[in-house]
């Protein structure tokens, strides 16, 4: 009987033992297991830079820029019923000037020629340039800095006939007339009010991302060529401009080919004072002025 209960006493001890080892080789899997995962999902992983920029930029939204030219309706001008749509194509990236999403973002206090001002670098709505009417037309303001510049810009080429269509826009102005661009969309094509908005913005611009804000835009139109478009070109007048708005402190702001810089498809019409300085450097290299900016680090 004593040998029984031994034996089995000592059954019970290797069945303990066993069951103990049985328990620690379930919960050694499953820690093996969680740290598998969790290496998986959360572990090291070796990124490039340019790895990290595209990440950054999937995530940041970009969305559609802007037009700056239309203004259909409004006592600006009438001649203004473009199509013309800025859209945020391709990136720029280069030296040690702040990005974001591979984008130039203009440090604070920039001087007053040369402030930037596009979907990345929204005009500060306090900001309010001092402006004067252009030959006594209250619906076409100038910044008063420049106005000078402007007449003398337009005499010089009084021989290709060329006119002022639009000049300064208020942030009121371009929100009332996304607003309506907005309702017709929806209107006419049955968007919601997210999707109308898309819409809208490839023909009007969004408010604060226009650069007609800052007073020293200047849409432009050339004799017996009465509409804003790409066709401007081909003009005597644009050949002209092309060789002569700097010595004005003017430049061409959306050239062609540079659209993944400025974001802005290439607009024959629309020109910018910067200042003769800026303006010969950027004319003669051919750059725009986020490329001027960012080199310079202003």
């Amino acid at each position: 009987m004593n040998n029984n209960n031994e034996i089995q006493k000592k059954r019970r001890r290797h069945m303990r033992r066993g069951t103990k080892l049985f328990v620690y080789a379930v919960v050694l899997l499953i820690a093996l297991a969680v740290v598998s995962i969790g290496f998986r999902m959360f572990g090291p992983v070796n990124m490039s830079s340019s790895e990290v920029g595209n990440i950054t930029t999937s995530i940041t939204t970009t969305g559609t820029a802007t037009s700056d030219t239309t203004t259909a309706g409004t006592p600006e001008s009438s001649a203004l019923n473009s199509t013309a749509a800025e859209t945020t194509t391709g990136s720029k990236t280069g030296s040690s000037a702040p990005l974001v999403s591979n984008r130039y973002i203009q440090p604070a206090g920039a001087e007053w020629n040369i402030k930037l001002v596009n979907p990345w670098n929204p005009i500060d709505t306090k900001y309010s340039p001092p402006l004067v009417a252009y030959n006594g037309d209250k619906t076409k303001m100038f910044d008063s800095r420049a106005i000078d510049k402007l007449k003398a810009l337009i005499a010089a080429g009084k021989q290709y006939k060329i006119s002022v269509a639009s000049l300064y826009r208020s942030i009121q102005l371009q929100t009332d007339l996304f607003e309506k661009e907005v309702k017709k969309v929806m209107s006419n094509q049955g968007k919601s009010r997210a999707e109308a908005e898309t819409i809208a913005a490839t023909v009007v611009a969004r408010p604060i991302t226009s650069e007609h804000h800052l007073g020293l835009a200047a849409d432009l139109l050339f004799g017996g060529y009465p509409a804003l478009d790409q066709s401007n070109e081909n003009t005597p007048a644009y050949k002209w401009l092309q060789e002569h708005c700097a010595d004005y402190g003017f430049i061409l702001r959306y050239p062609k080919d540079k659209e993944d810089v400025t974001g802005v498809i290439f607009e024959p019409w629309h020109y910018r004072y910067v200042g003769e300085e800026a303006a010969r450097e950027i004319m003669l290299r051919r750059i725009t002025l986020e490329e001027y900016l960012q080199e310079k680090g202003k």
